[in-house]
Formats: structure tokens, C-alpha cells, sequence
């Protein structure tokens, strides 16, 4: 039986939604820091954890920042979420391990961006579809349950609080680090 490689996505395959698309957005300082809290208050979490409709989200920015056209917005989103160099070697881990993706994302944004390697993955829980997002028990539970029982399963993610539900499951776990050293590791587990 395969080892088990169960992977993140923000931070680890494809790059985080970062202060830098926010910051663009937004244009000046003051209104960076206003957006970003705003946004955490009012729609992270049930954007992520499915609650809201991905439109949601666009419609939420235009009330934020009615001079904003959507089309820039999207184009802004797309330019900073992009794949890591990671990305580029699950075909070789797919040879090793079998692979799943645990991760908080939006579907909509990460699915067109896995397109390329989605053969190489057993299965894909994604927070926006699952309606629970990590450190959630229940996420993780979910994607042990689509493992082989008694399996070596390795964690990758790049938040540390993250980590300890997964080694609650019995994973061993490794934290991705931003310089991307920890690629280097992840045969070693085979």
C-alpha cells in the first residue's frame, strides 16, 4: 500500500490570497486596513466554509469599493493566486504516494488551477464544498475517512495551527515554509 500525501493548497500548491491582492484593491493604506478587517468580520469565514455563494464575494467588494470593476477584481484575484513550484512535482509524487487535497479555499479559484495534476489526486475535500474549514475536527475526519485504513499519512500544510488536528489523526505532519524547502522532504517519507 501507498503511503497517503495529504496536501494543502494555499501556501503549499498554489499561492495564498495575500495582502498584496488586497492591497491592490483597495489603493491607498486606510483603505487596506479597512477592507481587510471588514472582510474578516463580515464574510472569511462563510466564504470559505461555503456559507456564502462565491458571487457573494464579488458583490461584497463592489459594496466595499463601489469604484471597482469586477472584471479588474478578477483579474487581480487570478494574478495572485497562482501555482507554487510545488505544484510541479505531484506527477512525481503521484508515482510514491497516493495524494488528497485538504484545503480552505473557493473552488471556483483553486479547481482551474489544479487542472493540470487533478489525475494525480484520490480525492479533493475543499473547505467552499465541504462546509467546514480547517483546523475543523470535522475536515479532517472527512478526508481520513477517504484514506486506506491503517495507511502512512503525511500533513503538508503551511499554517502551523493546522498541523494538530492531523497529528490527532495519527499523520505525521511538515510544515511548508514560504523559501519552499520543504519539497525537499516529502520523499523522504516514502
Amino acid at each position: 500500500m501507498k503511503p497517503q500525501l495529504v496536501l494543502d493548497a494555499g501556501g503549499v500548491l498554489v499561492a495564498n490570497l495575500s495582502p498584496l491582492f488586497w492591497q491592490q484593491i483597495a489603493g491607498e493604506p486606510a483603505a487596506y486596513d479597512q477592507l481587510v478587517q471588514t472582510y474578516q468580520l463580515e464574510l472569511r469565514e462563510d466564504l470559505w466554509n461555503g456559507k456564502a455563494a462565491e458571487p457573494a464575494f464579488w458583490h461584497w467588494l463592489r459594496q466595499q469599493l463601489p469604484q471597482l470593476q469586477e472584471h479588474q477584481a478578477r483579474r487581480l484575484l487570478h494574478m495572485n493566486i497562482q501555482p507554487l513550484p510545488a505544484m510541479k512535482l505531484i506527477p512525481e509524487w503521484h508515482e510514491v504516494f497516493d495524494i488528497h487535497l485538504l484545503s480552505n479555499h473557493r473552488s471556483e479559484w483553486l479547481l482551474p488551477l489544479l487542472s493540470p495534476v487533478r489525475h494525480c489526486f484520490s480525492s479533493m475535500t475543499i473547505s467552499s464544498q465541504f462546509g467546514s474549514s480547517k483546523p475543523a475536527p470535522a475536515i479532517f475526519a472527512h478526508t481520513a475517512s477517504l484514506l486506506p485504513p491503517g495507511s502512512r499519512v503525511l500533513y503538508i500544510d503551511d499554517q502551523l495551527h493546522n498541523l494538530p488536528p492531523a497529528e490527532s489523526l495519527g499523520w505525521s505532519t511538515l510544515q511548508a515554509d514560504n523559501g519552499g524547502r520543504w519539497v525537499r522532504q516529502v520523499l523522504s517519507f516514502a
